[in-house]
C-alpha cells in the first residue's frame, strides 16, 4: 500500500474517537518510521480540511461528522479523481512530485470549504470583518487559528477586502497557493490561478510575494505581478478586470479577443472557441455578467456589433465566434 493511501487509512481511524491505546500506539509508530510517513500525514490533513489536529479540543459530533464524511465517501471520491490519482496512489511517486500533481489539486478542490460552481460569485464575510469574493468555478478554504488568518486558494479566483485583526497581538493574514504564499500587508488585492502560475493584482495597500523556490517581493497599489513556484515578474499597472467581476461585470481595456472569451469561458457552462483569424482583435468594452446564462448572448451580440465577428453555433453546447 502506498504511503500516502496508508496516511488516509490512519487518519480515517484516529478521528474516529474513541481511538484505542493500541491504535494510538500503531500510529506513533508508523509515523516515526519513516520521514515519507510524516510528510504523507500533513499531506493528507492539509488537504482534508476535516480535521486538523488529533489532540485538538473540537468537539466529539463535529469530529465524528467530518470523519464520517470522509470515510464514507473515500471510495466515490477516489473514483471522481480516476487514473491520475490511482497511479498516484500506486507508490512510486516522491511526495515532492504529487505534492503538485493534478490529481491532488482535485482531491483539494473537491474537499474545499468554499467553492462556487461555474457562473456562481459570491461574497463572504471573515470573521475579522474582512470580506472576501469568490469568482465563478473557485475553490478556497478559511482557516483562522490563534496565531494565523490563512486562506488557501485551490482554484479559480478570489478578492480580498482586508480589515485590521481584533486580536493582540494582530495575525499575520496570508494567501497560499501552490505557487506559493502572499501576504497582506494592510491592503485590498485579488488573486488569479493562472495555470501553472499566480496573477496578484494590488488595489490597495501591499502584498508580499513568497514563492515556494524564490525570492520574495513586495508588491504595492496599483500594480499587478505573476508569478511561479520559483519567481516573481511584475506585469504592470492593476487591471480593473480583476475586481469588476465582483460586480457581475466583464471589463475589456484593450484586450485581446481570445483573451477575452477564455474569461467569459469561465462563467458559462458551454465551450466558447476562438477562430485564429479573429484572435488577435482588440477589444474594448463593459460586459454585464450578473446572470451568465441569461447574459452570454447578449455579450455575444455586443461582440457582433463592435468587431468583425459572428457566432458559428457547432452544436447546443459548442460555440464559435470567426470572422465574418
Amino acid at each position: 500500500m502506498a504511503v500516502l493511501q496508508q496516511a488516509a487509512e490512519w487518519f480515517a481511524v484516529l478521528a474516529d474517537p474513541p481511538v484505542a491505546d493500541r491504535d494510538q500506539q500503531a500510529w506513533q509508530a508508523w509515523l516515526a518510521a519513516d520521514p515519507l510517513h510524516s510528510a504523507a500525514w500533513q499531506r493528507v490533513e492539509a488537504v482534508s480540511r476535516r480535521f486538523h489536529d488529533v489532540h485538538d479540543d473540537t468537539p466529539a459530533s463535529a469530529a465524528r461528522a467530518a470523519l464520517s464524511s470522509a470515510r464514507n465517501t473515500r471510495r466515490r471520491t477516489l473514483g471522481m479523481l480516476g487514473g491520475s490519482l490511482g497511479m498516484l496512489l500506486a507508490g512510486g511517486l516522491g511526495l515532492r512530485h504529487f505534492a503538485d500533481t493534478a490529481a491532488l489539486t482535485t482531491l483539494a478542490i473537491w474537499a474545499a470549504g468554499q467553492r462556487t460552481a461555474t457562473g456562481e460569485v459570491r461574497e463572504i464575510a471573515l470573521a475579522d470583518g474582512g470580506r472576501l469574493w469568490l469568482n465563478t468555478a473557485s475553490a478556497a478554504d478559511i482557516d483562522y487559528s490563534a496565531g494565523l488568518r490563512r486562506i488557501a486558494l485551490h482554484a479559480g479566483e478570489l478578492l480580498i477586502a482586508t480589515a485590521p485583526d481584533p486580536l493582540t497581538p494582530p495575525r499575520p493574514l496570508v494567501v497560499d497557493t501552490r505557487m506559493g504564499r502572499l501576504t497582506a500587508l494592510g491592503t485590498r488585492f485579488s488573486v488569479l490561478l493562472d495555470g501553472g502560475a499566480c496573477v496578484l493584482t494590488v488595489f490597495e495597500g501591499a502584498v508580499r510575494i513568497s514563492p515556494q523556490a524564490g525570492i520574495a517581493e513586495i508588491i504595492h497599489s496599483g500594480h499587478q505581478a505573476r508569478f511561479t513556484r520559483h519567481g516573481v515578474a511584475a506585469t504592470g499597472a492593476a487591471m480593473r478586470a480583476r475586481e469588476s467581476w465582483t460586480q457581475g461585470l466583464l471589463l475589456a481595456e484593450d484586450r485581446r479577443l481570445d483573451d477575452f472569451v477564455a474569461e467569459l469561458q469561465r462563467h458559462v457552462p458551454v465551450r466558447l472557441e476562438v477562430a485564429a483569424e479573429v484572435a488577435a482583435l482588440r477589444l474594448v468594452g463593459v460586459y454585464p455578467l450578473h446572470e451568465p446564462r441569461r447574459d452570454l448572448p447578449r455579450v455575444l451580440g455586443a461582440l457582433q456589433a463592435s468587431l468583425p465577428v459572428r457566432t458559428h453555433i457547432v452544436d447546443s453546447r459548442h460555440l464559435r465566434i470567426e470572422a465574418r
